[in-house]
């Protein structure tokens, strides 16, 4: 073999917090199909996964044949391929598919007639090579547009997480808003009662004091049944100063528990905040990478 370089492509362009965009490069070299060596060329392409170049290439190069693509592993042949973006004339193709360091390599030899192969003095040669760097292209702007996709998903997920939290937040403050509201009747509640508690009181002593000096007989009857009411609505309103009390200390713990559930919140939100922006500045640099390979 006598590789030599044909073309380099350099879309080269560092990206931070991205994936730094690598060389598409294309040279002429030679690959072993059984026990030959064909000439061709070597198509490198970035960050691209082998089950798409090899799905994307089989239809590229089946387009306008009625031939199929005969496929042995990472060997992909096709007789009588019809492709007039490089040539009017039928071809063979022969290619293979390898892994190389976060890349791609897909080499390509195309026979015009047997044996004979469209290289450096071939006249479809500069339209082959065009052909190939567009198909590299193309796989390329796949790879940024899916890693973009990607990271506008994760912005959506930023955001949606934000917009969750700043509902809670509005819903935490509505609590103690509502907390502030219950603990400030309760505690005018409280105020009824014990007003009319001691008005009570007082009836209770009047009452208590007029049994002692009564005579046995129905008017006594009446007026210990009377004493009982009393004392009975006396106990009933001092439940309800000790369930007024309850829901007091229930709202009190309502504002402190949703006091701090803010005090996380802001700072998730703040945090999250951060992200979002940093977020947008990377979906930045890959519409950036995708309009740099778009525009080569």
């Amino acid at each position: 073999m006598k590789p030599y370089l044909l073309f380099f492509i350099a879309f080269l362009f560092c990206i931070p917090l991205t994936k730094a965009q690598k060389p598409i490069t294309l040279t002429e070299d030679s690959a072993k199909f059984g026990n030959r060596y064909f000439p061709g060329f070597w198509l490198t392409i970035p960050e691209a996964k082998p089950e798409v170049v090899r799905t994307n290439w089989i239809k590229a190069i089946q387009k306008g044949t009625k031939s199929k693509v005969s496929i042995d592993r990472n060997e992909l042949t096709l007789f009588g391929a019809i492709i007039k973006d490089f040539t009017e004339r039928s071809v063979n193709i022969m290619s293979k598919i390898e892994d190389a360091d976060s890349s791609i390599q897909l080499f390509v030899s195309v026979e015009s007639a047997r044996d004979i192969f469209i290289g450096r003095t071939s006249e479809e040669f500069d339209k082959l090579s065009s052909y190939l760097n567009k198909f590299g292209k193309d796989q390329y702007i796949i790879v940024a547009k899916e890693q973009l996709s990607t990271e506008e998903s994760a912005l959506k997920t930023l955001e949606k997480q934000l917009k969750s939290d700043r509902k809670s937040k509005v819903k935490s403050e509505k609590s103690i808003q509502s907390a502030k509201v219950n603990i400030t009747q309760q505690n005018d509640k409280i105020s009824a009662i014990n007003k009319e508690l001691e008005m009570l009181d007082i009836r209770i002593s009047n009452s208590s004091t007029l049994l002692s000096t009564m005579i046995d007989g129905d008017a006594k009857k009446a007026k210990k049944s009377e004493l009982k009411d009393l004392q009975k609505k006396k106990k009933t309103l001092l439940k309800n100063i000790n369930s007024a009390e309850n829901s007091i200390s229930k709202s009190n713990t309502s504002i402190s528990d949703n006091t701090k559930n803010i005090e996380l919140n802001d700072a998730t939100q703040n945090e999250l905040a951060d992200k979002i922006n940093k977020q947008k500045l990377t979906i930045a640099r890959f519409q950036q990478k995708l309009k740099t390979i778009e525009a080569y």
